[in-house]
C-alpha cells in the first residue's frame, strides 16, 4: 500500500462535478488512488446538501458547475455555516484561466488548486503533498475544530521549535488564533518577528490588521498601501484599507479602493455588497447599480443572498428611469421590476420586505410618469403598512415619501407627525425627516389643493355633484386648504342636499368646514357668500 493509499483508505470523500463523465472519471481516479468511501454530487446545491449532512475528510470540487452554486460558493457557504472542519481538505478544480475566477476562489483559501486537464499522476502528487501536510497538522486542526484556542497556541509553539518545514503554516495559524482572542499585542510581536526574516504578504496583512485593531489607523494605512503596491493581487488588503477610510469618514476613498479590489477579484460577493452600500451612500448610483447587480447575481445561490441586495439594486437603477421611453429607461425599469418581483416571490412570508418592494415599485412607476399605477402601488403599500406591528421610522419615512410622490400630502403629513413624536430616531433619520417635511411646504399643498379645486368646479358646472364632492373632500383633507376651497366644498354639499335630500352626516361635514372658515369680515369680498352659505346650512338643519 502506498502512502496515499493509506491516507485515503477509510476517508469520507465528496467529489463534485456537473458533467457525468467527469464525475465518473474523478470517482474512478480516487478509487484507483486508494479511496474507499466516495460520494459524488452533480451540482453545487447537491454538494452543499451532502456537506450539511455529512462530515467529510476531503472535498474535491470543480469550480464551474453550470447553473446554481459554483465551487467557490460551495466553499464559502461551507465555511460560513462551519461545516468545513479545519481537518477537512478542500481541493478546487478548474479549467478557468481568467484571473478573476482564480482570485475569487483563492480568497476563500482552498487547501489546493488544480488546473484542468490533469493526469492521475498529477492528482497523486498533489493529494500526497497536501494530505501529508494536513496529517502533520492534525493535532493543531483538531484543537481548532474544538475551539481550544490555548491548546492551539501551545501546539503551535511546539511545532515552530520541532517542525521547521511547517513553520510558516503554523505561524500563520498562531497569528490568526491570537487575533481571534483579541490578543493583538502578541500577534503584532509575532508578525514583526516574521517580517524581520522574510516579507510575506499574509504577515504584512496580519500586522496591518493588528495596528487597525489597536486604533493605529495611519500606520495600518501606510503598511497596506505599501503591501498593495508590492502585491497588487492580494485583495484582502484592499478590504482593510477601505475600513480605515470608513473610520476616517472618507467614504469616497473607501469606494475607490473597493472599486480597485473588484477589478482584481470581481466575484467576491461580500466586497460587492459593501461597495454597493458605500456607493449608494455617496449617491454614486452608477457604481451602486453595478455593485448590487453583481451582488444579486453572485449571492443568488449562496448563503449571502440578502433582500437588501435586491431592494438596493432596484433603488440604484432608478436614476436611469424617466418618462422618456429610451433604452436606459426600458432597461432600468425592467431591472427594477424584476428585482421587485423576486423579493415578493422569495420573501413573500416577510411583510416588511414585501412592503419595501411595493414602495419601490410605486417609485418606479412615478419615475416612468405612470401616475395611476404609482398611486395603485402606494395604496397597496399603505394596506401592507397597517398589517405590520410597530413599523420602523425608516419604513414610515419611506411611506411618507411615496405619499408625496403620489400627491397624497395629507397622508404624508400624518405619517411625518407620527415620526416626529419618536425619541429613537437616528441622526440620518432626523435629517431625512426634515428633508421630507420640506417637501410638503404650505405652498406645495396650496398649489395641489387649488388644482383639485379647479377640477371639482368643472364637475360642479356640469352638474356632476358626487364627483365634485369627492374631489373637494380630498382637497379639504389638507389643513392648508385655502378659504376658496373650503367655501366651494360647502357650496357643493349644500347644492347636493338641496337637489336631493339633506343628511345629518353631510350637514356635520358642512358644520366642520364652516368652523374652519371662521368669521369672514364685511370688508372681504367673500363675506356675502359666506353669509348665504350659513343661512342655507341653518335652513337645511331645520328640515331634518
Amino acid at each position: 500500500m502506498t502512502n496515499l493509499d493509506a491516507m485515503l483508505a477509510g476517508k469520507r470523500i465528496l467529489a463534485v462535478d456537473d458533467l457525468v463523465e467527469s464525475r465518473s472519471a474523478m470517482k474512478k481516479m480516487l478509487v484507483i488512488l486508494g479511496a474507499t468511501k466516495v460520494d459524488v454530487a452533480m451540482d453545487g446545491d447537491e454538494a452543499t446538501e451532502y456537506i450539511l449532512n455529512n462530515d467529510y475528510d476531503l472535498v474535491i470540487s470543480d469550480y464551474n458547475l453550470g447553473r446554481g452554486r459554483d465551487g467557490q460558493q460551495i466553499l464559502e457557504e461551507a465555511r460560513f455555516i462551519r461545516r468545513l472542519k479545519a481537518t477537512t481538505t478542500f481541493v478546487m478544480l478548474t479549467g478557468e484561466n481568467a484571473m478573476d475566477m482564480v482570485m475569487g476562489a483563492i480568497e476563500y483559501e482552498p487547501d489546493d488548486y488544480v488546473t484542468k486537464p490533469f493526469t492521475i499522476d498529477i492528482m497523486r502528487q498533489r493529494l500526497t503533498r497536501i494530505l501529508t501536510i494536513k496529517e502533520q497538522l492534525r493535532p493543531i486542526n483538531d484543537a481548532i475544530d474544538r475551539q481550544a484556542k490555548n491548546e492551539v497556541l501551545q501546539l503551535c509553539d511546539e511545532y515552530i521549535k520541532t517542525k521547521p518545514r511547517l513553520k510558516n503554516r503554523v505561524e500563520r495559524i498562531k497569528g490568526r488564533t491570537l487575533m481571534s482572542m483579541k490578543n493583538n499585542d502578541e500577534a503584532l510581536k509575532l508578525y514583526n518577528s516574521i517580517l524581520e526574516d522574510h516579507e510575506i504578504t499574509w504577515a504584512l496583512l496580519g500586522k496591518a490588521t493588528c495596528l487597525f485593531h489597536q486604533g493605529q489607523y495611519k500606520e495600518s494605512k501606510t503598511l497596506l498601501e505599501y503591501t498593495i503596491k508590492q502585491h497588487p493581487k492580494y485583495v484582502q488588503c484592499y478590504d482593510l484599507l477601505a475600513k480605515i477610510h470608513l473610520k476616517n469618514k472618507d467614504l469616497q476613498s473607501a469606494q475607490n479602493i473597493l472599486v480597485s479590489a473588484t477589478h482584481v477579484s470581481p466575484k467576491q460577493v461580500l466586497r460587492q455588497m459593501e461597495l454597493g452600500r458605500i456607493a449608494f451612500a455617496n449617491k454614486d448610483l452608477a457604481v451602486a447599480e453595478s455593485a448590487f447587480r453583481q451582488s444579486v447575481k453572485l449571492a443568488r445561490h449562496s448563503c449571502y443572498r440578502s433582500v437588501k441586495n435586491y431592494l438596493l439594486f432596484a433603488k440604484a437603477v432608478q436614476h436611469k428611469i424617466s418618462p422618456t421611453n429610451n433604452r436606459d429607461t426600458r432597461a432600468g425599469s425592467a431591472d427594477a421590476f424584476k428585482a421587485i418581483e423576486e423579493v415578493k416571490a422569495i420573501y413573500s412570508d416577510t411583510p416588511e420586505y414585501v412592503l419595501e418592494a411595493t414602495m419601490i415599485e410605486s417609485t418606479t412607476f412615478t419615475n416612468l410618469g405612470k401616475e395611476a399605477d404609482a398611486k395603485a402601488c402606494a395604496d397597496k403599500a399603505e394596506k401592507l403598512l397597517t398589517n405590520i406591528n410597530e413599523p420602523s421610522s425608516a419604513m414610515l419615512l419611506s411611506m411618507a415619501n411615496v405619499f408625496i410622490a403620489t400627491k397624497q400630502h395629507a397622508k404624508a403629513q400624518d405619517l411625518l407627525s407620527e415620526i416626529s413624536k419618536s425619541k429613537n430616531l437616528t441622526r440620518a433619520e432626523e435629517r431625512e425627516l426634515e428633508r421630507t417635511k420640506s417637501e410638503i411646504s404650505e405652498q406645495v399643498v396650496r398649489q395641489y389643493t387649488t388644482e383639485i379645486n379647479d377640477k371639482a368646479i368643472a364637475f360642479f358646472e356640469r352638474g356632476q355633484l358626487s364627483q365634485a364632492i369627492e374631489l373637494l373632500d380630498q382637497a379639504t383633507a389638507y389643513k392648508e386648504a385655502g378659504l376658496a376651497v373650503l367655501l366651494n366644498a360647502i357650496q357643493v354639499k349644500i347644492t347636493y342636499m338641496d337637489q336631493r335630500a339633506a343628511s345629518r352626516e353631510m350637514l356635520d361635514d358642512v358644520d366642520k368646514l364652516l368652523f374652519r372658515v371662521g368669521d369672514i369680515p364685511a370688508s372681504d369680498d367673500r363675506h356675502q357668500r359666506w353669509l348665504l352659505l350659513k343661512k342655507s346650512q341653518e335652513r337645511l338643519t331645520r328640515m331634518i
